[in-house]
């Protein structure tokens, strides 16, 4: 496997992942209306 520096670039498949790990991972956890707020722009 190789694994490389982040670039600006990916910024966006970043914030996805991110966004979609706390929403099914925190769901029942944190405040639906939390979660419901968060984006991939805001990220």
């Amino acid at each position: 496997m190789k694994v490389g520096e982040a670039v600006v670039g990916d910024a966006e498949a970043i914030a996805k992942v991110s966004v979609d790990c706390w929403k099914t991972t925190y769901k029942g956890i944190v405040p639906t209306t939390y979660l419901e707020n968060m984006s991939n722009e805001k990220r």
